[in-house]
Parts: C-alpha cells; structure tokens; sequence
C-alpha cells in the first residue's frame, strides 16, 4: 500500500491498526510522533502545500510537550 497512490485511503490504513500486534501499534505510534516532531520544526522548507500540515504539527507538538507521554517499546 503505497501512501503516495491516487488509491491510498488513509481511513482504511488506519481502520487496521486495531488488527495490528500491539508492539507494532507502539512502534507505529512512535514513527507518527517523530514524523509530527519532524513536520513541526521551523527549520525545514516548507511552501503553501503542506503550511496547513506544518502549523497543525506545530499545535500538537505544543500539547505534546505539555501531556505528552513516554511511549514503551513494549
């Protein structure tokens, strides 16, 4: 499943994440979480296609750093 493809349905990707092993929803969990990290810095280039992603990742990283929480591996 390609997350580039005009088909990716995000809807139905994250609908699995109940079916997945609970480590890898961990895992999942924190790929997400450093990928937020990564779109809210201010450092990074970004231009009108993804300023709407930048800003929203710049507000959870706000209420991340706030009541965030120490993901397990397991």
């Amino acid at each position: 499943m390609a997350v580039n493809s005009f088909s990716f349905n995000p809807k139905r990707f994250a609908a699995a994440i109940p079916d997945m092993h609970p480590t890898l929803q961990q895992s999942l969990y924190r790929l997400f979480k450093e990928c937020i990290i990564v779109m809210a810095d201010e450092t990074r280039l970004y231009d009108d296609r993804n300023r709407a992603s930048h800003e929203e990742a710049k507000c959870i990283m706000e209420y991340l750093k706030a009541n965030g929480k120490h993901i397990p591996l397991k």
